[in-house]
């Protein structure tokens, strides 16, 4: 597979997992199945990101600094995930998600690194 088309398919496995965790809090599954979610959420993304940015400093990407300013800020939203879900409990935790930027993450993949792909492409990085 090459870097594009693993970068889309690392996308596409987020917005999953994203929607996993979504519907796991909506059902009112345990606390422990949703930190569980979190964990495989925050792992994931920290590899996604570590894959982006490898890329980018690959092919010269002039928005790097940005770009990875943008993926801290994930980092932590995905972090305090775990931190509201601590401290507030299950059905206040449940209450403060349904207010989460939640879009967030998921516009970042559909502008920030849809930006970056159309670069990659134009750096004749395989699709």
């Amino acid at each position: 597979m090459s870097d594009l088309a693993d970068i889309d398919q690392q996308h596409q496995e987020l917005v999953n997992m994203l929607n996993r965790l979504n519907d796991a809090v909506k059902n009112h599954e345990s606390r422990k199945h949703v930190y569980l979610i979190i964990n495989e959420v925050i792992t994931y993304t920290e590899l996604h990101f570590a894959n982006e940015e490898r890329l980018m400093v690959q092919t010269g990407y002039p928005g790097i600094e940005g770009h990875k300013n943008i993926h801290k800020e994930l980092i932590k939203d995905a972090f305090r995930l775990k931190d509201k879900l601590h401290y507030l409990g299950e059905d206040r935790f449940r209450e403060w998600f349904n207010r989460w930027p939640f879009g967030r993450a998921l516009a970042h993949i559909q502008y920030a690194d849809k930006e970056l792909e159309d670069y990659l492409i134009q750096r004749g990085v395989k699709e």
